[in-house]
């Protein structure tokens, strides 16, 4: 029961103290910093810039992405008992393709 109160205790203590530290933040600083980023603050960029990323590494994490999407579906669903084989054929497959591009 002690145990209980005291972590409720921390939690809220630490809630408090980063809702504070975003708010002084904000209020000092009209430029936000990465820091207030993460308490819930709009980033905004005064000036639009493109990112070109060279084709071939686009696609290997256009790849990437969907593996590690369907691996996680996966998991989801052996936790469950469910087994999906066209899902584990896309997986073996995408693995496969990963594997030969290196």
């Amino acid at each position: 029961m002690a145990n209980t109160r005291f972590a409720l205790l921390a939690l809220a203590f630490a809630s408090t103290f980063c809702v504070v530290q975003a708010t002084g933040q904000t209020l000092r600083d009209p430029q936000p910093s990465p820091a207030t980023t993460f308490a819930g603050s709009p980033l905004t960029c005064s000036e639009s810039q493109k990112l070109l990323i060279p084709h071939p590494f686009a696609e290997r994490a256009k790849l990437k992405a969907k593996l590690f999407n369907l691996l996680r579906e996966s998991l989801y669903d052996d936790a469950k008992g469910i087994v999906n084989i066209a899902r584990e054929k896309e997986i073996r497959e995408l693995a496969s393709k990963l594997k030969k591009e290196r």
